[in-house]
């Protein structure tokens, strides 16, 4: 799954790698965007430009916010299934965190460069799209985000076509990140090494 994420790229380094897409202000610089915040997207249209979104969707059977979705049953979710052909979208970071027990762990590519997660979005609302985990994850957690590099953005857009997993590099993080209020480098500083990261753990 994929609970927050990071925007810490400068201006100058998103227009760089997003063909000079250029992101609201409030998206630079960014160490823990989380659930039922603003996030910045890239929608399906003749020209490429950044939107604000709401990250989740109002969940109709409780008072939860649904923030993703798995890609392997969106035909069968009616609240997914007819935004796949017209409300594809991208959602720019440059890593996210994913917990093993307490543990806050961060991701992100082996060139630490901006990428993308696939999303869905209706109205002012989006979520991300997550697939089985593979050994990227490293038995931290069974789901993953969805993730395109900028080279592939276009294909997400123009068609439902999902990009092989690409290599990662996770390594533990303050548990400052557990607090949504804390927004800063500090979230990046190093923590504890947990040595079982098996992701299904002997009984006992």
């Amino acid at each position: 799954m994929c609970g927050r994420f990071t925007q810490t790229k400068s201006r100058k380094e998103v227009l760089e790698a997003m063909d000079d897409i250029e992101l609201p202000p409030l998206f630079h610089g960014r160490y823990n965007v989380a659930p039922t915040q603003e996030v910045a997207v890239i929608k399906q249209s003749t020209t490429l430009h950044s939107q604000k979104c709401l990250w989740g969707f109002d969940n109709p059977h409780n008072t939860s916010t649904v923030i993703n979705a798995r890609s392997e049953t969106l035909l069968e979710r009616p609240m997914f299934k007819d935004l796949l052909t017209t409300n594809r979208c991208l959602i720019p970071a440059d890593g996210f965190y994913e917990w093993k027990g307490k543990q806050p762990y961060y991701l992100q590519t082996t060139g630490k460069i901006l990428f993308a997660f696939a999303g869905l979005w209706r109205n002012d609302r989006c979520v991300i799209l997550t697939r089985k985990a593979d050994s990227n994850m490293q038995g931290i957690h069974d789901r993953m985000p969805i993730i395109f590099t900028p080279a592939l953005w276009e294909e997400w857009l123009s068609g439902y076509l999902l990009p092989d997993p690409i290599d990662l590099n996770a390594r533990p993080v303050s548990r400052l990140v557990n607090k949504v209020t804390n927004d800063n480098l500090g979230c990046l500083d190093s923590g504890e090494v947990q040595t079982d990261l098996s992701l299904f753990p002997e009984d006992g």
